[in-house]
């Protein structure tokens, strides 16, 4: 082998191991930045509960307890899962869904505590809320606002809970579940029924109509968007949950895992939204 190939050659095998190093730097690095920002903080707040005794479930590396909630929403027990760590633990307890350490309450005095609007400044949503919820709801949204603008909000919406107001909304209730159930009966010759779609569709409907006297049943393009757009961006909501996407920022943004349905769905009910509040 001549000199000029061997230096050639010695290039090129700088230059790959340049970029291996490079490579497996840039991973380091990206596993420093989730362990420090999400995981850490996480654990350490895990750690912070079980040194006040609360009763935690096994905390698991990445995935906490996701296998065995996902295995009970296929089997629509998912109310299960926490009645058996309830009948465990009691009342107050931790678990794991994936990196994020959840506290669970179902202490009256407590869960009065954390409700007193005397008591609402020392609470906070975590990011995720709004990660998650904004692809239905949108950012400007009771659910997901803080401080002021939550104050501001829950104002505005205070007329519609008034006790006249109230009733003229049980009688709505009432209407929209007896067409729910007639349809229902209608319907008694298929093979299925999909629940979740049918009280998404039936919940969706009294709030429109209590809102903006609005009947769902008198629109087939409602009826379509609140039956399937909503559900849709729902299952994507769930998918994404599950795989861990919207507990970290900077995959959340990335154009994958179901994203388009995301932005998709909440642009056709914004402007479905836009149209009832223009209509009215």
């Amino acid at each position: 082998m001549c000199r000029h190939t061997r230096h050639q050659f010695w290039n090129i095998n700088m230059v790959i191991q340049i970029l291996l190093y490079l490579f497996v730097t840039i991973i380091f690095l990206t596993f420093v930045i989730i362990y420090f920002k999400f995981i850490r903080s996480e654990k350490r707040l895990y750690n912070a509960f079980y040194a006040q005794g609360v009763n935690c479930e096994p905390d698991v590396f990445l995935i906490g307890q996701i296998p065995q909630i996902r295995r009970h929403r296929k089997t629509g027990t998912r109310m299960d899962f926490h009645q058996e760590l309830m009948r465990k633990h009691g009342n107050i307890y931790t678990f794991c869904s994936g990196l994020m350490t959840r506290l669970m309450i179902s202490e009256p005095d407590l869960l009065a505590n954390i409700l007193h609007r005397n008591n609402a400044q020392k609470y906070t949503k975590p990011s995720v809320v709004n990660t998650v919820l904004s692809a239905v709801i949108s950012e400007q949204n009771l659910l997901v606002a803080e401080d002021n603008e939550h104050e501001r909000a829950r104002r505005m919406m205070n007329p519609t809970f008034h006790r006249t107001n109230l009733k003229s909304i049980v009688t709505i209730i009432i209407d929209r579940t007896a067409k729910t159930i007639d349809s229902i009966l209608w319907r008694s010759n298929s093979n299925q029924i999909d629940l979740q779609v049918l009280f998404n569709t039936l919940t969706l409907s009294i709030i429109v109509s209590s809102a903006f006297g609005s009947d769902l049943e008198a629109d087939a393009n409602a009826k379509d968007i609140m039956c399937r757009v909503f559900n849709q961006v729902l299952r994507a909501v769930v998918y994404r949950s599950f795989r861990m996407v919207n507990q970290i920022p900077f995959l959340s943004k990335l154009p994958f895992w179901k994203r388009d349905v995301l932005g998709n769905g909440r642009r056709i009910i914004g402007k479905f939204v836009d149209q009832i509040i223009i209509d009215r």
